[in-house]
């Protein structure tokens, strides 16, 4: 499913946390949408180098030069992090902190073949703000490589939610059976500041070889830190 051109979409929780999570010294940011889908709240999370004011200006230019967005400086809340030398941790405790209290969907996957290419597109919902990350990836059009392909397209989605905390890699993945069952196996590769690990995971095959994969992307993660939520 392809969205609206940027012209013509509202930013959404997702623009918001991109544009933040840019800002010199910011670790992360969470939004707190009101009813009508209006931000409300702002909180960041941010290093010791800089006056908490200097980063909430920082913030408001950002988002009306990036967004076209002006934003009330009193809806914006800054938490200090003291010691250089923490921020790879207090990057992973963000990025755990925003993965359970919004787990991941998988609500929709495409693969679209046009002669010698095919493309994924996957979207993954977060389950507290509704906010829609579209992954993407393309490359050969072979059968051996469409479930490489939607695998990758999680991956990405994934890292857009992180707000580039993670960089995601997938090292295998494979068909198996199992219990007289066929699933999907995959071994992923989660680097961040604090260093990098190997996650596997696996979802069992009903009936749609491709979302099984997508799923045991999803699983690798939760063994992780939760970020899998169960399709609809």
């Amino acid at each position: 499913m392809r969205g609206l051109p940027e012209s013509k979409r509202e930013p959404g929780v997702a623009d918001y946390e991109k544009v933040i999570c840019q800002i010199k010294d910011v670790l992360g940011a969470r939004l707190v949408t009101a009813p009508d889908g209006s931000i409300s709240e702002i909180h960041i999370m941010a290093g010791s180098n800089r006056n908490p004011k200097q980063i909430v200006r920082d913030v408001e230019s950002a988002l009306l030069i990036q967004l076209g967005i002006t934003v009330d400086h009193k809806k914006i809340s800054v938490v200090q992090v003291q010691g250089q030398e923490l921020t790879g941790e207090v990057a992973e405790d963000k990025a755990l902190y925003r993965s359970t209290c919004m787990p991941l969907r998988l609500v929709s996957l495409n693969l679209y073949t046009r002669g010698l290419e095919a493309e994924a597109t996957v979207e993954l919902e977060a389950g507290l703000s509704g906010t829609i990350y579209q992954g993407y990836a393309c490359g050969p059009n072979t059968p051996e490589r469409h479930l490489w392909l939607v695998a990758d397209a999680t991956l990405n989605a994934v890292e857009k939610y992180s707000c580039g905390i993670w960089n995601l890699a997938l090292e295998d993945l494979v068909l198996v059976e199992v219990a007289h069952r066929r699933a999907a196996l995959c071994v992923i590769v989660l680097v961040s500041q604090a260093g990098y690990e190997y996650l596997a995971g696996v979802a069992l095959v009903k009936g749609d070889d491709r979302q099984a994969a997508a799923q045991a992307v999803l699983r690798a993660l939760n063994c992780r830190s939760c970020v899998y939520g169960s399709a609809g």
